[in-house]
């Protein structure tokens, strides 16, 4: 199953770095963080860069998550397993991670890729590949000009803004 490890933003490679160095393979069995592709628009020119999806979140995933939360604790730096109760790891839900796991599609750098994305005359999305394929319907804002849709989901607890970069076929092929 995955958890969920909150470290302080901007810290999450490092802390991955960290956990992989100090903890015993016999603990885990992957420790990550999800990032995404984003275009920005500078000086008329669209850069596509990657930044950090979740800012302040790993994920790991584990057999034993108490064993895992004693050995985390001689960790300098390391905020905390979020729990859902007193003495509950928050794992994530099934359907949680089959969401995250839809979004980065077996990427093994855990990264968000581009969705390209058909539009119509009024710039509505007719069809999107990629991430956004499944969500279509998810959309909650979109910004055509600005290469980003946002979609709802209900994660870690509560309904949260997902921001994903898209392209349309004809940046595409440029």
């Amino acid at each position: 199953m995955w958890y969920v490890i909150q470290v302080m933003t901007g810290k999450e490679e490092e802390m991955k770095t960290i956990i992989e160095s100090k903890l015993h393979r016999d603990l885990y069995e992957d420790c990550f963080y999800i990032r995404r592709e984003r275009i920005w628009c500078l000086e008329g020119q669209k850069i596509c860069h990657v930044e950090t999806m979740f800012p302040g979140y790993l994920f790991v995933t584990t057999k034993d998550p108490e064993a895992l939360y004693w050995e985390l604790k001689h960790i300098p730096g390391l905020t905390k397993l979020l729990r859902a109760e007193e003495d509950i790891f928050l794992a994530v839900s099934s359907e949680e991670q089959e969401f995250l796991e839809n979004l980065i599609d077996e990427d093994k750098e855990k990264i968000v890729r581009l969705s390209d994305v058909k539009l119509d005359d009024e710039k509505k999305i007719l069809s999107a590949e990629g991430p956004l394929k499944h969500y279509v319907g998810n959309i909650v804002k979109k910004k055509i000009r600005l290469c980003y849709v946002m979609i709802e989901k209900e994660l870690f607890g509560q309904k949260r803004k997902i921001l994903i970069g898209i392209r349309t076929r004809e940046e595409r092929k440029q």
